[in-house]
């Protein structure tokens, strides 16, 4: 049973995003953006007050990263009150997600501890929701103790997430040659509005084109080549896809 996602992008540190660029994503489909607030101790996203209201403009749901750089459970405790202390003057609403990006580390029962303790620090601040986000290929333990209401995997070149579990999966880092962060939110966690979460949105063996599709990304979502995309549905290499148009995918 085939199985089709909110799209969900992502702004970070090396990212410059105009209201214009993010407008443009919103226009492709694309539901959410997570916005990189913090790393470390130090940096903070000095943009983000105009981040959020272009994605406000856009109609798009807006969430907060922070990039993990610690080693430690002390070094969690303080990247986890620089990140709290910054989002707490900032009145967040309960649709705003938050987000652990440590993407850079190898996940073994160490970090899995160090991890905790930031989640630990982050709920004394009020925030219950908040997501992991990690590389498939640096997981040394599992995340049965872990406990974060999404994890969030980064697995390119590949025609799944790499694990079971997951909520959501970054597939690229060059979404249409745009040089954009995209993945698939699989239960909605950071594209739906509360209440919403958990819904799965289509489970048909048809996919309807939407703004900004390509034979190669319809094919790749679906765990097929663009060789057998075309062949169940009768087109060629210069068949053009209409937003709306129904493709067979199984």
């Amino acid at each position: 049973m085939v199985r089709c996602y909110n799209l969900l992008a992502e702004i970070g540190k090396e990212d410059r995003f105009t209201a214009k660029e993010i407008e443009f994503l919103a226009n492709k489909g694309v539901r959410a953006c997570i916005i990189e607030l913090t790393q470390g101790v130090s940096w903070v996203n000095l943009h983000e007050l105009e981040l959020k209201h272009a994605c406000q403009h856009a109609s798009m749901l807006y969430h907060f990263k922070h990039k993990a750089d610690f080693k430690t459970k002390d070094e969690a405790i303080k990247e986890a009150w620089h990140f709290g202390e910054y989002l707490h003057n900032m009145n967040l609403t309960d649709e705003v997600a938050l987000v652990l990006d440590v993407s850079s580390m190898m996940i073994d029962d160490d970090t899995i501890e160090n991890i905790r303790t930031f989640r630990s620090v982050i709920k004394e601040f009020g925030y219950k929701r908040t997501g992991l986000q990690f590389r498939t290929e640096n997981l040394l333990t599992s995340f049965d103790n872990c406990d974060y209401g999404n994890l969030w995997a980064i697995n390119y070149y590949a025609c799944n997430a790499g694990i079971d579990g997951v909520g959501t999966w970054r597939f690229t880092n060059d979404w249409h040659g745009l040089g954009v962060k995209m993945s698939y939110d699989f239960l909605g966690y950071y594209t739906e509005i509360l209440g919403n979460q958990g819904i799965q949105l289509d489970l048909s063996n048809t996919y309807t084109v939407r703004p900004g599709d390509t034979l190669w990304l319809v094919a790749y979502q679906h765990g097929l080549s663009v060789e057998e995309l075309l062949k169940i549905n009768g087109l060629t290499y210069d068949s053009p896809l209409r937003v709306g148009q129904k493709l067979q995918v199984a």
